[in-house]
């Protein structure tokens, strides 16, 4: 009986073992998904917005045009960034329909005479920054004969094409707005007569030398309305030795004598010196110009002298005296070493009646020379824009404009674009960001029609040739946020109650520059802003420590409040505390106090009920959110629709946060250090857009899956943001890496980098791609190790009939013995390594220097240093598996360990999950002591008091204590 039953049981462990070693073959191998396993046609992306078809057929490398896969309906064609070199005889003849073509820096060296037959539709035509040059053999001016309806020409950026060029007006007579290189000695010809239409005109001006009296003679009688001169790159003046005579006949005073109907000048890069400049605007006083945009007119650096170049960066009336006669609505003097402004510049009898914005960006006013054209610009009647910004690391970008304009409710988007604003849709697409702006990409698709403000009321924008480059601007982080983000603060003497004045008298103002006052204990300053002011910016500009103390501003325009006023930004200044209060803007929307070690009371906030747009961005007090909880912030607000605390190292929110906002539609939590979901989502009913990018999120549990799935279903314009975090894909969490591809809110289209139980980089959509496979690999792993136990515990039961049946009294001597063997700790005999040391590559120095020399020489124990032993090249398991042979891991904790290692993550996670009973003090940590509070919770949890040795200064030698709390950490146990 016993032998049958024994038989049996052998034959159903042969049956198992066969079906784990076949369920074990079939399970893809792992390190086949850590490559991409993408193939991508060398094909166009076509796609349709609003009912215009675009090919979009950039960075394809193409040598030469091929249409095969572009439809014959297509009205906008993107050929840029290829290889074309020769545009050859009727490349596009067969798209009749087409209407834009766009063929940029895209090596083209020669166009051939019947290139363009048969688009005699084509209104806008862009072959900027190529190898065109003045040889027939390059270019045929007869190449132009076929577009007859062509509006919009962008030719610039080439090599010297001038003279053939000209000789291609007469096709183009219907050219509205033309972009092109301007010669060594500017010359625009009798040859611009034939462009009858041409109203906006941009030189490149890289290989001009001489801009003289007839250098536009041929624009007499031409209708140009805009003129746009950039990059002045051969202009280099010593401002000490220079003679004005020479810089006469380099750029004449009368240079543009010959253009009566101009409106809008825009001179870039022409470092002439600012006062130089001012000069060439004398023959437009009493004319048609209403906009002057400057950008870089000082003095080259190559010729820098300080007591010059600060000289002609201050401003007196006599510098603008003929700028100041202009009837100018809108001004521009930008990132032009501009130190100050003198009293009486700003506010002249033209400038009062006239002027809407004055922008005096990127300068360097700061501290020294800010507060006088503040103050004047309470006298100025129609004043909605005032910029006085000084340069800052981040280009004075204290968020994504694109992103608030989208959700701004009042904006008031044009009926629908020009085919222009599709032009170069993937250029544009790849000058974003991965997280965030991607979410501006569904924007764009979904709601087309949606422009930024600032291409409607900005008349630079107008003035702007509309291409490839202008279109980039419009979603780049540098320009955009300059030239939208608003303005400035203006001013008054303080008062404890305010009259009703129309403006300041020149004598009450000069007399308050002349004795500012000084704070006291306790004051309510008056300030009156212009009556037609709607946003307050200043930006890089307070260049002092700062302490207002009880210090409240009352804040006012023509009538009892500052009710006009809809947005401030008070971004990167040094105010370092603030415990007053701001009254008087009763319409406030938008606030932005990113980039500042300020301090606040918690009711600072209370008197703005109608902001919906809030932006605390890389808050350089680290304990802003620990006095001030963001949802004291954020209670008293209402109607909070936009919320941005990127890079502020949270890692906590409040659960009830945003129950009294549940109109908030877009939350930007990037760059912070969560670890979990922080956002109930039952309490934003209307979120559209979440955040999570650059955090620590491993994974989402089941729950918060469902709910992101439930309210995406609610709100189907939701997007959430996760690129830049720890996600891993173990099996675990198979449910969460499938979830990812299947989600279609998700940025990056849910294609994440992920960490595999091996500690391998894997693609997440690699493992979408074979979720069978994965999952096999999961739990087939897990199925051969049952079929294996199964195996084992079949022949011990086995194994222990027979010796049961034959030796049953060895047997029992042998059991006894087993058991009673008692259990003890492990030992560091038990281990190949007595230490594992973990640190940054940055703190290599003190490990080597300090830190091994009292361990290896004083103590006599092993050590493992991954600059010593490991070889070049090693792997992140190879560090996993020193790791997993130490006694004992010690983390030397920094700032650039924290912050600047890669591995940091990972190394403090594996370090919390190997204590065990076994070896429940393996873990030791050796923190700087200016990042003892920085460290995980993870680590907390796993570590006694006694386990963490705070140390002050790593450049010096272990003192007695430290080395003996070492010494207690590591030693082996009796």
């Amino acid at each position: 009986m016993l032998n049958n039953e024994l038989g049996f049981l052998w034959k159903i462990c042969l049956v198992m073992t066969s079906i784990a070693i076949n369920s074990r073959g079939i399970a893809f191998n792992l390190t086949t998904l850590s490559g991409k396993e993408s193939a991508e046609l060398n094909c166009c992306s076509v796609y349709s917005v609003d009912d215009v078809l675009v090919a979009n057929c950039s960075n394809l490398n193409w040598i030469f045009v091929d249409l095969r896969c572009v439809p014959v309906t297509t009205e906008v064609l993107l050929l840029d960034r290829n290889n074309l070199t020769t545009l050859t005889n009727g490349s596009f003849q067969t798209l009749t329909s087409l209407l834009q073509l766009s063929i940029q820096s895209s090596n083209v060296h020669r166009i051939e005479i019947d290139t363009f037959l048969g688009l005699s539709q084509l209104q806008n035509l862009s072959l900027e920054n190529n190898q065109l040059r003045d040889e027939v053999i390059s270019f045929n001016p007869q190449a132009f004969r076929h577009l007859t309806n062509l509006k919009q020409l962008f030719i610039g950026k080439n090599q010297n094409l001038s003279e053939k060029l000209k000789d291609a007006f007469i096709y183009l007579q219907n050219v509205s707005t033309l972009s092109m290189d301007g010669s060594e000695t500017l010359q625009l010809g009798t040859e611009f007569s034939n462009l009858t239409q041409l109203n906006n005109l941009t030189l490149y001006c890289s290989k001009v030398t001489h801009v003289t009296n007839d250098s536009f003679i041929g624009l007499w009688h031409s209708s140009l309305t805009i003129l746009n001169l950039i990059d002045f790159e051969r202009f280099q003046y010593d401002p000490e030795y220079f003679d004005p005579d020479t810089l006469q006949t380099l750029f004449s005073d009368d240079a543009f004598q010959n253009l009566n109907s101009l409106e809008v000048l825009r001179i870039i890069n022409c470092r002439i010196g600012n006062e130089n400049m001012a000069r060439k605007f004398k023959k437009f006083i009493n004319s048609s110009m209403h906009t002057v945009y400057l950008e870089a007119t000082h003095y080259i650096k190559d010729y820098y002298n300080p007591n010059s170049t600060f000289g002609d960066g201050i401003i007196f009336p006599s510098t603008i005296k003929y700028l100041s006669q202009l009837n100018l609505s809108h001004f521009y003097w930008i990132d032009s070493t501009i130190f100050a402004i003198s009293p009486g510049v700003i506010a002249s009898p033209q400038w009062r009646r006239h002027i809407k914005l004055i922008d005096f960006s990127k300068n360097m006013l700061g501290w020294v020379g800010w507060r006088f054209p503040l103050l004047e610009a309470s006298r100025l009647e129609k004043l909605e824009e005032f910029r006085i910004t000084s340069p800052s690391p981040e280009n004075e970008v204290s968020y994504v404009d694109v992103g608030l304009d989208s959700v701004k409710a009042d904006v008031h988007p044009s009926s629908s674009l020009s085919h222009l604003d599709y032009y170069n849709k993937q250029s544009l697409t790849e000058s974003r960001a991965t997280n965030t702006k991607s979410y501006f990409k569904r924007l764009e698709t979904k709601n087309s029609s949606i422009r930024n403000p600032l291409f409607i009321n900005d008349p630079i924008s107008r003035a702007l040739p509309l291409k490839n480059d202008f279109l980039n601007m419009k979603f780049s982080n540098k320009e955009v946020a300059s030239a939208f983000e608003p303005n400035e603060l203006l001013s008054q003497t303080s008062q404890t109650s305010y009259p009703q004045l129309d403006f300041f008298p020149q004598q009450s103002l000069l007399q308050f520059i002349q004795n500012p006052f000084d704070f006291t204990s306790s004051a309510i300053w008056t300030f009156r802003l212009p009556p037609s002011l709607r946003r307050l910016k200043v930006m890089y500009t307070v260049q002092r420590d700062n302490d207002y103390l009880n210090q409240s501003i009352r804040l006012f325009q023509s009538g009892g409040e500052a009710a006009n006023v809809t947005q401030i930004y008070f971004v990167g200044n040094s105010i370092s505390r603030g415990t007053g209060t701001i009254k008087g803007l009763t319409n406030l929307q938008l606030v932005d106090l990113s980039e500042n070690a300020i301090m606040v009371e918690p009711y600072f906030f209370d008197d703005f009920p109608s902001l919906k747009y809030v932006i605390l961005r890389s808050m350089m007090n680290e304990d802003f959110f620990q006095r001030t909880s963001i949802d004291r912030i954020i209670q008293n607000m209402p109607e909070l629709r936009y919320l941005d605390l990127t890079d502020n190292k949270l890692n906590f929110l409040p659960l009830n946060l945003f129950s009294r906002n549940s109109h908030i539609t877009h939350v930007i939590l990037a760059k912070n250090r969560f670890s979990s979901f922080p956002i109930t989502m039952d309490l934003v009913p209307n979120l559209k857009l979440l955040d999570l990018s650059g955090n620590a999120l491993s994974y989402l549990t089941d729950e918060e899956m469902t709910a992101l799935t439930k309210h995406s279903e609610n709100v189907p314009d939701f997007y959430l943001a996760l690129t830049g975090n720890n996600i891993v894909c173990v099996c675990s969490q198979i449910k969460f890496v499938l979830w990812l591809n299947i989600s279609d809110y998700l940025d990056n289209k849910g294609n994440y980098t992920c960490t595999s139980q091996e500690g391998q980089l894997i693609d997440t959509n690699v493992l979408s791609r074979d979720a069978s496979g994965f999952y096999r690999l999961c739990y087939g792993y897990n199925y051969f190790m049952i079929s294996i136990v199964l195996l084992l515990v079949m022949s011990f039961i086995f194994l222990m009939a027979y010796l049961v049946h034959r030796f049953r009294t060895a047997i029992e001597a042998s059991l006894v013995r087993i058991f009673i063997k008692a259990f003890r700790p492990m030992k560091s005999s038990d281990y190949k390594t007595h230490v594992f040391i973990g640190y940054a590559d940055d703190d290599v120095g003190f490990v080597r220097h300090t830190l091994l020399r009292y361990l290896e020489e004083d103590l006599k124990i092993s050590t493992f240093v991954h600059h010593r032993d490991l070889a070049p090249g090693y792997t992140d398991q190879q560090m996993f598996e020193a790791m997993r042979d130490s006694w004992r891991i010690l983390l030397v904790i920094t700032h650039t360990f924290l912050n600047n290692y890669e591995l940091s993550d990972i190394i403090m996670k594996y370090a919390s999950h190997s204590m065990s009973p076994a070896n429940e003090k393996r873990l030791v940590l050796l923190v700087q002591e200016t990042q003892l509070y920085n460290i995980p919770g993870s680590l907390y949890d796993v570590l006694e008091d006694s386990r963490i040795i705070v140390i002050s200064d790593l450049s010096a030698h272990l003192d007695y204590v430290h080395r003996q709390e070492i010494k207690q950490c590591l030693r082996d146990i009796q």
